[in-house]
C-alpha cells in the first residue's frame, strides 16, 4: 500500500488524476475508519472538482464534502468540518453548508483548543460566518485572526483563496479581501553607473515603495541601482531575497568593488540582513560564465521567484527598474512587460565612465538554453509524434533536444505527456554552448528524468523559477531532492 504522504506529495505536483488513481489502487478510498485517509480523500476530490465542469464538478465537490464530514465525525475536528461546509456549498447544497457551518461555530465555542493556531481558529470562524451569510462577522473574525499572526502570509493566502471560491459561489463581490492580502512582491534591477548622490533618485525609489508597499524584494546587489533599491526596501520593512550570478566574494569583486569602496560596506550590510540568499553556481568543470549572460540568468530566476511568491501568497508581482536615459533595454528586461504584471521605471543620467552590462556578443558561444530530456523514448515512439520529432538527438536509450526557445520545449514536453503519461521527462535550463553542452548538464538532465514516475516534467530550482514566467498556469511544486555526484539538487515538478 502506497503511504499517504507519498500520495500527498504527488497531489502537490498538480496531477490530481494520477494522485487519485494511486489513492484508489492502494485501497485508501475504502478506509472509512481512518480520518487521515478521509481528509486526503476530500482534498483529492476537491482538486479533481476544480479541474472538472458542470455536473461533474458539483458531484465531485459533494463527494469531497462527504469525505471531510466523515473525517470530522471521527476526529471531532474543526478543520475537516469547515472544509465539508464550504464544499457542500460548492457542490450545490447551501442548506447543508449552513448546517455544517453552524456545527463548526458550536465546536469552536465549546473547545478552546480547536484550530492549529490562533490564526486558524479565527479564520475558521470567519469562514463559517461567511457561509452563514454574515459578511460583517466574517470580516471582523478574519481581521482578528490576522492580528494574532500578522506574518503568517501563506496561511492568510490559503484563507483568501478559499473565501474567493465561496464568494463566487454566493454571487458576491470579493474586493474587500484585497485589504487582507499579503503584501506584493517586487523584482528590482537597474544600472550600476548612476549618481548615487542625486536626491531625486532616492526620492523616486522611496515614493514608489511607499505607494506600492511591497513586503518582499527579489534581485541582486550590484553597486548602483540594486543597492539603492534594496536599501529602500529594507528600510521599509520588506524582506530581501537576494539572487547572485556568482558566489558572494566573486560577485563583490566583479560588481561592487570596482565602482568605489563606499559600496562595499553597503553591500555587506544588505547580505547580512537578507531573508534569503541564492547563488547560481556553475556545475563542475565549467569555466566561469561571462558576466552578461550570468546576470541575465540570475535576473530571470529573480523574476520567477517574485512571480511565484506573489502567486503562493495570492498577492501581486511587480517590478522596479532603473535604466540609463537612452539605453537599449537588456533582453531580460523585455521579459517582464510580456507578463502583463505592473512595472515601474526610473530613467536617470548614466555616468560617462560606466558602460552598461550587455548581453553576450555574437562571438559568445554560451547562452541561456534548455535541454528537454526524455528517458526511454525510442524511434517507434517518436514516429507516433511527428509534431515533436524534429531536432531530437539520441544518447543511450534516451532522446534530448536543446533550444533557446523555452516555450517551445515546454509545449513539446506537454505534448509528450498527453501522448503517454508515463514518459519520464526533464527540462533543464542553464547557460550552455548549444553545440557542445557540458557533460555535467547531460548527466543532471538524465538523472532528473530517471527520477520521474511519469505524469510530470522534473526540473531543478532555477529552471522551475524561470518556467514560472511562462504563460499557461502550470503547477510547479518542489517535491524533494535528487542525490547526485555533485551533491543534492532540489527537485521540482511541472504539471
Amino acid at each position: 500500500m502506497t503511504p499517504l504522504i507519498q500520495i500527498i506529495s504527488l497531489a502537490r505536483t498538480g496531477n490530481p488524476a494520477r494522485a487519485w488513481a494511486l489513492f484508489h489502487s492502494s485501497g485508501w478510498d475504502e478506509r472509512g475508519d481512518d480520518p487521515k485517509a478521509l481528509t486526503l480523500k476530500g482534498r483529492l476530490l476537491k482538486d479533481r472538482a476544480k479541474a472538472a465542469d458542470g455536473a461533474d464538478r458539483a458531484r465531485l465537490y459533494g463527494e469531497a464534502a462527504s469525505a471531510y464530514a466523515a473525517a470530522a465525525g471521527l476526529e471531532h475536528d474543526s478543520y475537516p468540518l469547515i472544509n465539508a461546509a464550504a464544499l457542500a456549498l460548492l457542490g450545490g447544497k447551501p442548506e447543508r453548508a449552513r448546517s455544517l457551518a453552524q456545527e463548526t461555530l458550536a465546536l469552536l465555542d465549546s473547545d478552546p483548543d480547536q484550530g492549529e493556531n490562533a490564526y486558524w481558529r479565527e479564520a475558521t470562524r470567519a469562514e463559517a460566518l461567511l457561509l452563514l451569510g454574515d459578511a460583517t462577522g466574517a470580516r471582523a473574525a478574519l481581521t482578528a485572526g490576522i492580528a494574532k499572526l500578522p506574518y503568517a502570509w501563506e496561511d492568510h493566502a490559503a484563507t483568501i483563496g478559499q473565501f474567493e471560491l465561496i464568494l463566487a459561489e454566493q454571487g458576491k463581490g470579493a474586493a474587500w479581501l484585497d485589504r487582507h492580502r499579503p503584501p506584493s512582491s517586487l523584482y528590482f534591477s537597474g544600472i550600476i553607473g548612476l549618481d548615487e548622490h542625486d536626491p531625486e533618485i532616492a526620492e523616486d525609489i522611496d515614493a514608489i515603495i511607499a505607494r506600492e508597499k511591497p513586503g518582499f524584494g527579489f534581485g541582486a546587489l550590484a553597486a548602483g541601482a540594486d543597492i539603492l533599491i534594496a536599501e529602500a526596501l529594507h528600510k521599509s520593512g520588506a524582506e530581501l531575497h537576494i539572487i547572485l550570478p556568482y558566489p558572494v566574494a566573486r560577485f563583490r569583486e566583479l560588481s561592487v568593488a570596482p565602482f568605489g569602496d563606499h559600496w562595499l560596506a553597503r553591500f555587506d550590510a544588505l547580505i547580512d540582513v537578507a531573508a534569503r540568499l541564492e547563488v547560481l553556481t556553475e556545475l563542475p568543470h565549467e569555466e566561469e560564465r561571462s558576466i552578461g549572460v550570468a546576470v541575465e540568468l540570475a535576473d530571470l530566476v529573480a523574476m520567477g521567484q517574485c512571480v511565484r511568491n506573489a502567486g503562493v501568497l495570492k498577492s501581486r508581482p511587480k517590478a522596479l527598474t532603473i535604466s540609463g536615459i537612452g539605453d537599449a533595454p537588456r533582453h531580460q528586461n523585455l521579459v517582464w512587460p510580456d507578463s502583463g504584471h505592473d512595472q515601474f521605471s526610473i530613467s536617470v543620467a548614466r555616468k560617462a565612465e560606466h558602460q552598461s552590462i550587455t548581453a553576450p556578443s555574437g562571438e559568445e558561444a554560451n547562452e541561456i538554453a534548455g535541454i528537454l530530456w526524455v528517458d526511454g523514448l525510442d524511434s517507434d515512439g517518436l514516429a507516433q509524434l511527428p509534431e515533436v520529432t524534429p531536432a531530437f538527438h539520441s544518447v543511450s536509450d534516451a532522446r534530448y533536444k536543446i533550444s533557446t526557445n523555452i516555450a517551445e520545449l515546454l509545449a513539446t514536453s506537454r505534448s509528450l505527456l498527453q501522448h503517454n503519461v508515463d514518459h519520464r521527462i526533464s527540462l533543464l535550463i542553464d547557460i550552455m554552448d548549444r553545440q557542445r553542452p557540458a557533460a555535467s548538464l547531460f548527466e543532471l538532465a538524465g538523472n532528473m528524468a530517471r527520477a520521474s514516475g511519469g505524469g510530470a516534467v522534473l526540473t531543478d530550482y532555477k529552471s522551475a523559477m524561470i518556467l514560472t514566467l511562462e504563460p499557461g498556469g502550470h503547477a510547479i511544486e518542489e517535491i524533494g531532492e535528487l542525490q547526485t555526484a555533485y551533491g543534492p539538487v532540489p527537485l521540482w515538478s511541472l504539471a
